[in-house]
């Protein structure tokens, strides 16, 4: 086992868990779509290596509005984040990564 020691400055978690058809839960609110457009964006955007998207399993908000977002290391939990609002998230990620830039430049 070896130790990775590099750290990104954000690690976006989007639940796309899924479930039986009928039960709440994060893939049949867009959870996947979610995570495939952050993930995107981070690639398209020349961030994948300061920004890690990575898609998990049930992260216990399962609802029928939307996914459940985390980020770290800001420990920000969003539930019921719908695809439409994912720009905000792109929005806080963006302005986040420019003030730690700022501040150790």
């Amino acid at each position: 086992m070896q130790q990775i020691t590099y750290k990104p400055l954000k690690h976006i978690l989007v639940c796309t868990n899924e479930r039986e058809q009928g039960k709440d839960c994060c893939s049949h609110v867009k959870g996947y779509e979610i995570f495939r457009e952050l993930k995107d964006w981070a690639k398209s955007s020349g961030l994948s290596s300061k920004v890690w998207v990575t898609r998990t399993g049930c992260l216990g908000f399962c609802n029928n509005v939307g996914a459940t977002v985390v980020i770290y290391p800001d420990e920000l939990w969003f539930k019921q984040v719908k695809k439409e609002e994912v720009q905000k998230i792109k929005d806080f990620i963006l302005d986040s990564i420019n003030k730690a830039l700022y501040q150790s430049g």
